[in-house]
């Protein structure tokens, strides 16, 4: 009897405390969704690292954004687009579904249209629906480094309450297929 009693205190225990302990679990960040382990795993290694782990939004009450990024061993964060390796993750944590969706919808208007802008530090940038990726997501592809041509890739996409944007690359490597990757990645691991 008092072993069977025992059992259910130990069981009662269990039920009550997993909520709280889910309920101090941390909230999600860029960083600590793609770490600098998996980023190194992506685009090689060594990396430095700049984070914005959680900045408020005016878009609800826990709404945030996230951003990191990952850039080759001493290479300029201020000149990322023509750095050797990059890992540049940015996600919007939204109350609602809908709010992410204008979220996206706002991005692909306003890459749309600035696209062939003579003001951009890229040329010959396309903008492609793809599939497979969240709820919806647009591929931009474009030289950004003109002294040899590569073609960056960034990935614009929404899933449920969370939107954001991925750009990844390990010269002289796709930058479609690994920021295809990551993003494939960083989807498994959200709700």
């Amino acid at each position: 009897m008092i072993k069977n009693l025992c059992l259910i205190a130990v069981f009662s225990l269990g039920v009550f405390l997993e909520p709280a302990i889910a309920a101090n679990a941390p909230e999600p960040t860029a960083c600590n969704i793609v770490t600098g382990a998996d980023a190194q795993t992506f685009v090689g290694g060594p990396l430095d690292v700049k984070e914005s782990a959680k900045v408020p939004t005016a878009d609800g009450a826990s709404s945030y954004k996230s951003v990191c990024s990952y850039l080759g061993r001493g290479e300029n964060f201020r000149d990322m687009l023509t750095a050797s390796r990059v890992l540049d993750i940015t996600l919007h944590f939204l109350d609602t579904a809908d709010e992410t969706a204008k979220i996206y919808e706002n991005s692909f208007e306003q890459y749309r249209q600035r696209v062939n802008s003579p003001d951009l530090p890229f040329t010959n940038a396309t903008i492609t629906p793809i599939n497979d990726f969240g709820d919806k997501a647009f591929l931009l592809e474009a030289v950004t480094d003109t002294k040899t041509n590569y073609k960056s890739a960034l990935i614009v996409f929404y899933k449920g309450k969370v939107a954001g944007s991925v750009a990844a690359w390990n010269k002289p490597h796709s930058s479609v297929e690994t920021t295809k990757t990551v993003l494939k990645y960083i989807l498994s691991k959200l709700p």
